[in-house]
């Protein structure tokens, strides 16, 4: 197809060249070379298509799809606060992992190191209990079937330690909230909501202290 293109754009350059100044021969050219390169580009999106198609209609990388899909294991790089962590995992099938910064969906935890709002109460509790969960066992991470990424460039994912939900945990011992409710990356809404409830009950980490929990996040004040 791109031959044959080539000669029809090609003939009709040379007849147009014949009535034009430099000027519009640049600019002519100009345009031939653009519509080359996205006749180019549209070809390797076929072929890349294909590809997607015979890996199971994955895209060819993780990050680019979206729908349900199962757990992937992943190795802990380094724990980051107690709602985010660093993972690696083989996002594109090359055989190679890569580094992901990951934002744990649905939960928000006490900030340890905002520039704003410094170090909340029961924050370093948080992260060292994330740390601790996520180094004591194999990991795997589950993508909704929403968005993969947020606003940052981090991945949304619910994470497992031996197949046991981190999320669940934080939760349960009142160490997070439910928060960061966006559709329709809510599968596990019910779930986290009854756990945060039990700690709520029984007036656990952050639900034991007064005001300390709000819609918008932690009241330092």
């Amino acid at each position: 197809m791109k031959n044959w293109l080539n000669i029809i754009l090609a003939g009709g350059v040379a007849v147009l060249l014949s009535a034009c100044t430099l000027e519009d021969v640049n600019d002519v050219l100009e345009v031939t070379e653009e519509v080359l390169t996205a006749i180019e580009k549209e070809e390797q999106n076929n072929r890349n298509a294909d590809n997607s198609r015979d890996m199971g209609g994955e895209a060819g990388n993780l990050l680019k799809t979206k729908g349900e899909m199962n757990p992937i294991p992943a190795d802990l790089v380094r724990p980051v606060d107690g709602d985010t962590a660093v993972f690696s995992f083989d996002a594109d099938f090359d055989g190679e992992k890569d580094e992901f910064s990951a934002r744990f969906l649905l939960i928000d935890t006490p900030e340890t190191r905002h520039p704003q709002l410094g170090r909340q109460p029961l924050g370093e509790e948080a992260k060292k209990r994330t740390e601790k969960l996520l180094q004591s066992g194999s990991i795997t991470i589950e993508f909704d079937i929403g968005q993969r990424l947020d606003k940052y460039d981090r991945i949304l994912v619910y994470v497992y330690v031996d197949g046991e939900s981190v999320q669940e945990k934080l939760l349960e011992e009142g160490l997070a909230r439910v928060a960061y409710v966006y559709p329709p990356n809510t599968r596990y809404l019910d779930e986290f909501e009854e756990k945060q409830q039990t700690a709520k009950k029984k007036e656990r980490g952050i639900w034991s202290i007064d005001g300390y929990v709000t819609d918008r996040g932690f009241n330092s004040n």
